[in-house]
């Protein structure tokens, strides 16, 4: 019997590795993958099956609840642990380097904490030490014993996905498997090098460690059979090399040579020999040389049918020929724009997001070459808005895919009333650029204006500020938040606080880490907050974001809520206290006596459905838990009886749409249900947004119950009056401020965000 499950489980492992070689476009070979690893319950206890075969069953399903979108980071993680060790009593160290690589990437890809709302948690992450965990330092000799005596949950992303990969690089090497030690340091330099960008204060260190890390690696690829995934693993060891500045040992230099020697009479690789020769020369100074090999980069490449990194090529020659660098920079932007559809949204080999790699730098670049040039004139702060507005539109489409969210006709100024002001803040290395466009009552239709913010706007420290802002008002005790927003309002606002009262509208379009930022709450030079100054709202860009209408005519209110604990396979989500009460609030418009809406309790899946069908909906509430780590595939809210994907209320909004019933307000009453990573933009409400309805409401960090239950009650009150969305809200929150006491505590009601429609 023993020998039949054996031999079933391993049937079964095979059939899943199988599905999961599958390319990543496949977005549900992961599900696919679990179902094949459903076997019939045997009876029997794990240590009845033989070591190698449960190590390659609870490695394949590791990967499936890796990529699945059902699948769950955490439980990735535990498969993956116990798969490590069964190999390593199998003696299979070929099956460990392989398990390692594969918790590594999970490991990375972990949200810091779960999602929970109502819950109070610490930013570890980002006061985690350089050390990684004790145990490693301790039996450096075998680096995979150390990792599986490592608590990893107590170590940031990157510590325990560093230590996974040192496991897989040590274990491939003893199997003679020179591709997985190649693929293992490429991504420990890779993801060491992005660590050493999000802590200053160790860069020098990290830099360091990460060109050690490549220079490991370029070891393990020569002994690489293949001669297109050696070239290939080579290339991008030596970019992540000459990226850590680590290119003087001689060990590149003799692989550079190598690559060059080995070339195939190939278009894409002779392009990229010499960019990599380029930029050899560019370290050491050489800025003529370098340019010389960089222009023969941007030649072999455009004659490619799909010049894919032509726009790198540019960007690189941009550097080395500063005295033509405008020339260069707009040549990337064309360039990436001619191509920009055909990029898929991760490298296939790293997994990293190509956007954050191949098309942020060109457009951060073109929009910096624009506003330099620009001074007065309106043509180039016109040019240099489009292009901004370009760029927010890729990354939206980088996370959501471009099927999902076709681009629409942008808002323009044309279309703002008096009052209403456009505002894009954009962050560049060394400043900040603001575009802004305000319609003046008696004045003509605006034009986009700009000011420039130099002294104390680095990125490194407007960073900082924005997440003293968050921190301190989101899991803090006092008000030591109230300088750094000060801070970030002088910065931003004061410049255009002429035009900031009570009956403007602020409509910013945010970029990078200003997302998480809780605008409201910003502070004058007199202590005034920017709410009390004007209503606000954000959009992820003016391609997804129209005025809006007023509610004139009615509202239908469909409240939906969770109140009890939850296990699905992405977490357990714990019971909600106050959901209940909010929803019986949100669906009689503020009052509860009122049954003027559909209310669900403890709401599943068909319910929610049901009402789709047969209900006008103008307003969705839902008090409940949400979910958004960056990937869009596997963010959802939470039902009595599982997981709605996002993709599926997707369908459902677009289903409403197709009758042309426009839902013009969803309200996400979760945790951090506004907030996205840097592949996101603006996490599920934004995501709701772009899938077709108006607006949303959602939270920047994990929301108090009865406070959140406060200001919902204040703004339905106003919203059924016929004020607009954004009015409606901002005296809402006037109204908390009022209040005194708990209620005017920044940390109840800034936490809450309007996106998109304003009107």
């Amino acid at each position: 019997m023993l020998a039949v499950l054996n031999s079933d489980i391993q049937e079964a492992s095979l059939a899943a590795e199988e599905i999961l070689a599958s390319p990543a476009s496949d977005l549900l070979a992961g599900d696919r993958a679990l179902e094949q690893l459903e076997l019939p319950d045997a009876g029997v206890r794990a240590e009845a099956i033989q070591p190698d075969v449960l190590a390659a069953y609870c490695a394949a399903a590791g990967e499936a609840m890796r990529v699945a979108r059902s699948g769950s980071g955490n439980r990735a993680q535990s498969y993956l642990l116990t798969a490590l060790a069964q190999a390593g009593l199998a003696g299979r160290a070929d099956l460990e380097a392989r398990i390692a690589y594969r918790l590594a990437l999970t490991s990375r890809d972990l949200p810091v904490r779960p999602n929970a709302r109502s819950a109070r948690r610490s930013l570890s992450d980002d006061i985690e030490p350089i050390q990684v965990a004790a145990s490693a330092e301790a039996d450096a000799d075998d680096i995979c014993a150390a990792l599986l005596q490592t608590r990893l949950d107590e170590q940031s992303n990157w510590a325990a996905s560093r230590l996974a990969l040192q496991c897989a690089s040590q274990r491939g090497g003893g199997a003679q498997d020179p591709e997985i030690t190649a693929l293992a340091q490429l991504q420990n330099s890779r993801a060491t090098l992005a660590e050493a960008e999000r802590r200053p204060e160790a860069h020098d260190y990290l830099l360091r460690e990460a060109g050690s890390a490549a220079l490991d690696g370029l070891e393990a690829t020569n002994f690489i059979s293949n001669a297109a995934i050696r070239f290939d693993l080579t290339a991008r060891l030596l970019e992540s090399i000459l990226e850590a500045g680590q290119f003087a040992d001689p060990r590149a230099g003799i692989a550079l040579a190598s690559l060059a020697d080995g070339m195939a009479n190939d278009m894409g690789e002779n392009a990229r020999v010499h960019a990599l020769q380029g930029r050899a020369l560019l370290a050491a100074g050489d800025t003529e040389q370098a340019a010389a090999q960089l222009r023969t980069a941007t030649f072999y490449e455009s004659q490619r049918a799909q010049p894919l990194r032509l726009a790198d090529w540019f960007l690189l020659l941009a550097e080395a020929e500063p005295e033509n660098r405008d020339d260069h920079v707009m040549q990337a932007f064309r360039a990436l724009e001619a191509i920009r559809p055909l990029l898929p949204t991760i490298d296939q080999v790293t997994e990293e997001s190509l956007f954050s790699l191949r098309i942020q730098p060109v457009f951060s670049a073109a929009v910096d070459v624009q506003l330099a040039q620009a001074g007065d004139d309106a043509g180039r702060v016109l040019l240099a808005q489009r292009i901004v507005e370009s760029f927010r539109q890729a990354e939206i489409q980088s996370v959501f895919g471009a099927d999902c969210v076709p681009p629409r006709i942008p808002v323009s100024p044309e279309d703002l009333n008096d009052g209403e002001i456009l505002f894009y803040p954009i962050l560049l290395e060394d400043r900040i650029e603001v575009l802004y466009a305000a319609k003046i009552a008696g004045q003509p239709t605006p034009q986009y204006q700009r000011f420039t913010v130099s002294e104390g706007a680095d990125l490194e420290r407007i960073e900082s500020l924005v997440k003293l802002v968050v921190y301190e008002l989101g899991y803090g005790v006092d008000d030591t938040w109230e300088q750094p927003a000060a801070e970030l309002y002088q910065m931003l606002f004061a410049p255009i606080e002429e035009l900031l009262d009570d009956d403007a509208t602020l409509v910013i379009i945010p970029d990078g880490i200003l997302r998480r930022l809780p605008f409201a709450a910003l502070r004058d030079g007199d202590g005034r907050m920017l709410i009390e100054r004007t209503a606000v709202t954000v959009a992820p860009s003016l391609a997804y974001t129209q005025p809006g209408t007023l509610n004139d005519s009615g509202t239908n209110v469909v409240a939906a809520s969770l109140s009890k604990e939850v296990d699905l396979p992405a977490g357990r989500f714990t019971a909600l206290a106050a959901t209940a009460s909010e929803a019986r609030m949100a669906a009689g418009l503020g009052d509860p006596a009122n049954e003027l809406g559909v209310l669900l309790e403890d709401f599943s899946r068909e319910e929610l459905e049901l009402v789709f069908a047969e209900q006008q909906i103008d307003v969705l509430h839902l008090a409940t838990h949400a979910s958004f780590n960056g990937r869009s595939d596997r963010s959802f809210i939470v039902a009595e009886n599982g997981a709605i994907l996002l993709s599926e209320l997707r369908e459902l909004i677009g289903r409403s749409l197709s009758r042309g019933e426009l839902i013009s307000l969803i309200v996400l009453s979760a945790c951090e249900t506004a907030l996205g990573d840097d592949k996101a933009s603006m996490g599920l409400a934004g995501a709701a947004v772009q899938a077709g309805s108006e607006s949303a409401i959602a939270s920047l960090w994990e929301v108090n119950d009865t406070g959140t239950a406060a200001l919902m009650r204040k703004f339905y009150q106003f919203y059924a009056q016929g004020q607009g969305k954004a009015e409606a809200l901002r005296n809402a929150q006037l109204s908390m401020i009022a209040d005194g006491g708990e209620s005017a505590d920044p940390g109840v009601w800034a936490a809450f965000t309007l996106l998109g429609a304003w009107r």
